[in-house]
């Protein structure tokens, strides 16, 4: 499993959240290993939701100056 990294992207975490879910569904785990495994799918939680966030400001971002392009008449495809 990847360890948690401010450099992992989304997919990534996603991932390696998804392989720590698998591990904390064995029954067979001990107690200590459950709760290692929960705080790492925690830690990967807030990580994805803090990516997706970082998306969502970029999105509203575009559509914003679409929007204002649209109001000057401006060209869309100008940098």
């Amino acid at each position: 499993m990847a360890e948690l990294s401010n450099k992992m992207d989304f997919e990534q975490a996603y991932a390696a959240l998804r392989e720590v879910v698998a591990k904390l569904e064995n029954p067979e785990n001990k107690i200590e290993d459950s709760i290692a495994l929960y705080e790492q799918a925690c830690r990967l939680v807030l990580h994805c939701r803090r990516k997706l966030a970082e998306a969502r400001m970029q999105i509203t971002d575009i559509n914003e100056r679409i929007a204002k392009l649209k109001e000057t008449g401006g060209d869309l495809f100008e940098d």
